[in-house]
């Protein structure tokens, strides 16, 4: 299997329109339309990662894509 370094992703500041502040990997953008609030993953298939309900809800989220990610670059490589 190959193994790659996820240190080589690279990650930005992203602020939310009520000023929470998230450090975003390259493959993850912030969606918030009228149907959908949450993150979405681009890195082989497009995937959606809904806020999940609380205070913590969007970081929740965020988690979630992270490890998804992360598990696609080990298997696909970056």
């Amino acid at each position: 299997m190959f193994v790659q370094d996820s240190s080589s992703i690279v990650y930005r500041q992203l602020s939310t329109a009520d000023g929470k502040v998230f450090s975003v990997p390259e493959f993850i953008l912030r969606v918030d339309e009228a149907g959908f609030s949450g993150w979405q993953l681009r890195y082989g298939e497009w995937t959606d990662f809904a806020d999940q309900p609380g205070a913590d809800g969007r970081a929740e989220a965020l988690q979630r894509a992270v490890e998804e990610m992360l598990e696609r670059v080990e298997y696909r490589g970056k």
